[in-house]
């Protein structure tokens, strides 16, 4: 089996991963948290790293990270390493601390950075239950709503400039943002990655294909997996074509039915972000977000919605 991607190039934007060896704790105590911290800030110096956005939790962390000089793998390895040297002289240990090589996945940042801050923050919330964000202090939610002084090593103007270049409005914008994701259980970005390591748009898809194509590299994923997802057009024509099914569905309701089941295919298998797709049909992103999740219940609770889009979604790959 193909390893991960390990595709570089000036300005390249990642989510990454590192998990414990055997999923064990790669932090034992809040000075490990911010022992890492401080590995962290000198790699982002010393490497010059654009980073966007972090978490740390018990066995793993993620962050949201650009590369202007194409040096990923080796500010990772940094990292890792130096932390890792660190945290077995303090703890009396040796051996591996994270488990095999760091997972990365390239990412269109335009369409996605906004929607992987949100996911990458809610993290304690998913994996630590009845967490509050507010209280949670290893993650880089608090700079972004304006609760600490945000690190010279953080970047948070690509993301709050979403709302407008008024900080203290794009801070509290942004945590209704993410307070949405909390109840909503959050979007899941990664079922609309391409072979595992790439998350963007066809036109971003077919550019990842060139650098491909432009290496020789076995641990590169064959070009078949990177498949083309339907377009804006496709998707409507497609939406369009079962329009007297959707309206008898949705008789009686005030939604409209075809824009939300588009708006559902976007997210779902065409693989555009709210952010494209709230553009396209002038709406906000929180509608577009509420629309798709309401499809997305419908179809799961009542089978005469599920059989029309599998019929729509059938229609899109013919």
């Amino acid at each position: 089996m193909a390893r991960p991607l390990r595709l570089q190039y000036p300005g390249a934007f990642y989510h990454v991963t590192a998990r414990g060896n055997e999923r064990k704790p790669i932090f034992r105590s809040e000075k490990d948290r911010a022992t890492f911290l401080a590995v962290l800030a000198r790699t982002v110096a010393r490497h010059r790293l654009v980073l966007h956005a972090y978490v740390l939790m018990n066995n793993h962390y993620h962050l949201l990270v650009e590369t202007p000089e194409a040096n990923l793998a080796r500010a990772l390895r940094d990292l890792n390493g130096v932390y890792t040297a660190i945290f077995n002289r303090t703890h009396r240990r040796v051996g591996h601390l994270f488990q095999g090589r760091y997972k990365a996945i390239l990412v269109e940042k335009d369409s996605y950075l906004l929607e992987l801050s949100r996911y990458i923050h809610l993290n304690p919330v998913r994996a630590l239950g009845g967490t509050r964000l507010s209280r949670y202090p290893w993650s880089s939610y608090l700079d972004y709503i304006g609760r600490r002084a945000s690190p010279a090593w953080l970047t948070r103007a690509d993301v709050l400039g979403y709302w407008g270049s008024r900080r203290a409005g794009a801070e509290a914008q942004y945590r209704r943002f993410v307070e949405e994701g909390v109840k909503r259980g959050g979007e899941k970005p990664w079922e609309k990655v391409i072979a595992q390591v790439v998350l963007g748009s066809e036109r971003f898809i077919r550019s990842v294909q060139q650098r491909i194509g432009e290496q020789r590299d076995r641990e590169v994923p064959s070009r078949r997996h990177l498949q083309a997802r339907p377009g804006w057009e496709a998707l409507q024509k497609g939406v369009a074509r079962w329009s007297p099914a959707l309206r008898r569905l949705g008789r009686g309701d005030r939604a409209n039915p075809e824009r939300a089941v588009l708006i559902y295919l976007a997210r779902e298998r065409g693989g555009l972000p709210l952010k494209v797709v709230a553009e396209h049909l002038g709406m906000e992103i929180s509608a577009v977000s509420q629309a798709a999740g309401r499809v997305a219940r419908l179809r799961a609770n009542r089978g005469e919605w599920d059989a029309v889009i599998r019929k729509i979604e059938r229609s899109l790959t013919g």
